[in-house]
């Protein structure tokens, strides 16, 4: 899908962004080590997220594009609010478009996720969901988030291939 991503909805995907990892690093800030192990489910939606973005169409890109276009409403109306300037469309990352191989284990990855939803406990759900938020936001920005799926994308489409025997 297609939405651009405004200044509005990279204000949201930085906002939940930074809310999560805050208020993890809190909550870790007792222990004189990290559980970094924690962040996984966050990690695994950002990347699942930056999936569903690269999809051109179909069910996950559409999904993706809605999750993007109301980033963008959200967050421009609270950025022109805030500040009274307007929210500008921002230029996005060239972000490659997924294979044949890429995208049959993209679509295993979201099978893999609703095979096992009711499995996962009920606190690592939410981070999850907000992940997958940062990833169709900010995984269509040319920061750093774009740079991770400039990394992930042709990985994922390197193993894909590689299961198909293309390679």
């Amino acid at each position: 899908m297609t939405t651009p991503l405004t200044v509005g909805g990279l204000a949201v995907g930085l906002s939940v962004l930074v809310w999560y990892l805050l208020r993890w690093w809190h909550s870790q800030r007792a222990g004189k080590t990290k559980d970094w192990r924690s962040l996984a489910p966050f990690g695994s939606g950002i990347a699942l997220g930056i999936l569903a973005a690269s999809c051109a169409g179909g069910i996950l890109g559409t999904v993706a594009g809605w999750i993007r276009g109301l980033s963008n409403t959200a967050g421009d109306k609270v950025v022109t609010g805030a500040t009274g300037t307007n929210a500008q469309t921002l230029g996005t990352a060239g972000i490659p478009q997924l294979t044949g191989g890429g995208a049959l284990l993209t679509v295993v990855a979201f099978v893999a996720l609703a095979a096992l939803w009711k499995k996962i406990k009920d606190p690592s759900r939410k981070p999850l969901g907000f992940g997958s938020v940062c990833g169709c936001t900010l995984g269509m920005s040319s920061g750093i988030a774009g740079s991770i799926a400039l990394a992930l994308i042709p990985l994922v489409n390197s193993a894909g291939d590689s299961v198909l025997g293309v390679i």
